[in-house]
Order: C-alpha cells, then structure tokens, then sequence
C-alpha cells in the first residue's frame, strides 16, 4: 500500500503543473483574474493529491515571484526602456524582475533556457540581440508549457512563443508619406547590424512601404557594424557618389555623430540632407533637439510584453500571441524644408 502524504502543499500542485505557486494560490481562492480552465486544472490535481478546502492555500513559507528579464547590452536606450516597462507592470503585482545581460554568449542563454528550472522563476521576457534565433533556444521551455514572451521575432517561423513588435511598417509609411508630398528624392539607411531583429525588420518594413506607395527607387543600406566612428567614412563616401535627399539613421547618438561629421564636411541639414532617427526619444530626449523621429515604442513593448507573460503564467498553455505597438513619425526641423 502507498504511503499517502501527511499534508499536500501549495508547492506540489505547482510542481504537478508546472506553474507558479502564487497562480495555484489564486486559483484555489477563486481570484478574478485566473481562468476558469485554469482553476478547473488546479482543483482537479489538488483534489487528487488530497488538497482540502480546509488546508491553508497559501505557502507555509512565502515565497517571493520572479521574472527574468534578458536583455543586451544594458546600456542601450531601449532596452532600458524596455527594462522599465516590464518592471513597473510587475512591480504592482508583487513580482522581482531579474535582469540578464544575453550577451554573455548565446551558448550560455540556450543552456539557460534549458536548466531553467533550477532558478525557481515565473516566465521570461526575451528581448532578441540576434534575429537568427531558433526553434532550439525554446524547446525545452515550450515542452514544458512555461510562459516566455520575445521581443521582437525570431527568424525561424517554427520558434512558436509569443512575441511584441513595433509597427514600423505604419511609422515608415507615415514619414515616407510626407517625404513623397515634398517631392523627396533619393533615400538612404545608415543602421548599426543586420542581424538585429529592428535593423532586419526595418529594412523589410522600407521595401514594403516604397512598394505600397509606388517608390520605384529602393533605399540606399549602409551598416556601422556597432562601430559609430565608421560615421565619417560613410558620409564621405554618400559626398562622393552623391548625397541622398533623405538619411534614416538608427538611434540619436549616431544621429549626433552624422550632425557633427556632416559639420565638417560642409553639409547642411536640412539644406543638403535631410535627418531622420530612428529611437525610442523618451531616454534620449536630451539629444534628440531638432531631429525628427520615428519613434520606437520601448517602454510600452516592455508593458505589453509584461501583459503578455502575465496571461500566460495565469492561463498555462494558452495559445501563443504576437502583438504590435505603434510607431509614430514626429516631424521636426531636421527633415523640414521651406519652399
């Protein structure tokens, strides 16, 4: 004969579910915000370990909710938006979010998500550093029905978990709109790495938008490869074969630096080139002065990414959703021509 159980916990039923024992704790007091298929699924393992209404629901010793955060390169602009985002939302339910720098090396973040468990967290909010992320990196997560939300796509299609992404495609359109009713002609990209998710995503937003308004002239693409001193080489090299109208240039610190080269090379902006960055201003708004924007919406993908991970720890194997925040195009004096 088995032995039963002297006292069935909180934590056994998480364990038999592989869900959080905070979730298990809500469902069993019928909060409001826990799925009734998920509470159904609670009640169902609880009463067959022999859980009873007149136990104690909560953990005999409390245990402190964490998320894990990764993220790259700390000190850049969105992420530390995107860090903010995702702490303010669940701050105000109580969970820790750790942060994880993802440029440890890939390797390290796929062993990770493979022995996550032994770090005793709720869901992961990913923000992608490459966009060649693969199936692999998720596998033994999404086996395993634990909540993991990305920030921006990854490439492989099959990678299956939930994910947010600007709507660049509307942003572009809406500058490329007003760029066209000024008779704007020749467009160039200045961007730090095509193989960041935004880099790769803002190209193929480019050539969707010059299709969708009939631009038969494409971008010109240029990439720093993270080095922002190569700024010079490039301006020199658009003088020599001719200025573009037009210069999108990714995050306003290598904004400034094309304003300052461009100052000793004699160009002027807007005169010569007009100037466009792409960044998320709130954590840059300093820098930015006259340059207009498009905007990237860091601090509300964090939230929504926040929103999305939180659904997913209350509502275990739920479907998987992928969901867009605007973009918006501020018009300033740097892309502003008078007559």
């Amino acid at each position: 004969m088995t032995e039963k159980k002297e006292k069935v916990g909180v934590q056994d039923i998480a364990q038999m579910l592989n869900i959080s024992a905070s979730t298990v704790s809500r469902a069993l007091n019928d909060h409001p915000r826990i799925s009734k298929e998920t509470k159904d699924k609670v009640w169902k393992v609880a009463r067959r370990l022999g859980y009873f209404n007149n136990q104690v629901v909560r953990p005999e010793v409390e245990q402190t909710e964490v998320i894990l955060l990764v993220v790259p390169k700390l000190d850049f602009s969105f992420n530390r938006e995107v860090i903010a985002g995702v702490r303010d939302f669940f701050s105000k339910l109580g969970y820790y979010v750790f942060v994880m720098d993802s440029l440890q090396g890939e390797e390290m973040i796929k062993s990770f998500f493979k022995e996550y468990k032994k770090y005793n967290i709720s869901g992961i909010v990913h923000v992608l550093c490459n966009k060649n992320i693969t199936a692999e990196y998720y596998n033994t997560l999404k086996k395993d029905l634990f909540p993991v939300v990305t920030v921006f796509e990854p490439d492989d299609s099959t990678a299956g978990v939930s994910a947010v992404l600007p709507d660049l495609f509307q942003g572009i359109f809406d500058s490329m709109k007003y760029l066209k009713s000024i008779n704007a002609g020749k467009i160039a990209l200045l961007l730090e790495n095509k193989e960041k998710p935004e880099d790769s995503q803002l190209v193929s937003s480019f050539y969707s938008v010059c299709e969708s308004l009939e631009i038969d002239q494409t971008p010109d693409i240029f990439y720093l490869n993270d080095e922002v001193e190569k700024v010079g080489y490039v301006l020199e090299a658009l003088v020599r074969n001719g200025m573009p109208d037009v210069l999108f240039v990714k995050n306003v610190v290598i904004a400034v630096e094309v304003e300052n080269e461009a100052r000793r090379l004699g160009i002027s902006i807007p005169g010569d080139v007009m100037l466009i960055t792409i960044d998320t201003f709130t954590g840059t708004k300093r820098l930015a002065g006259n340059m207009s924007l498009l905007k990237l919406p860091a601090y509300e993908m964090g939230q929504k990414a926040a929103d999305l991970l939180m659904y997913q720890i209350e509502n275990p194997g739920a479907d998987k959703k992928t969901s867009v925040v605007p973009v918006k195009f501020i018009l300033k004096g740097s892309a502003m021509r008078i007559g």
